[in-house]
């Protein structure tokens, strides 16, 4: 799953119970404990935040980030 400005901007305009939702099955499928992300309604609006100033660079980044956690998933 590569995560492009298209599809940062279709997550932005979810609701705030969508957006956790979805980012929550996101780090469940890299491997990462959903409930480690502690997402609930008093942040998730810092959390759109964070990612409405996300730039090129960085979204390439956290591609990269999410693709090990997806690679080294596989190899357990």
């Amino acid at each position: 799953m590569q995560i492009d400005q298209k599809t940062l901007n279709k997550l932005l305009s979810m609701n705030d119970a969508q957006l956790g939702d979805v980012l929550q099955k996101i780090a469940s499928e890299a491997g990462i404990d959903p409930l480690a992300l502690g997402l609930n309604p008093e942040n998730i609006d810092s959390v759109r935040r964070a990612l409405g100033s996300v730039s090129e660079a960085e979204l390439a980044q956290l591609n990269e980030v999410y693709q090990g956690y997806r690679n080294q998933r596989k190899k357990q």
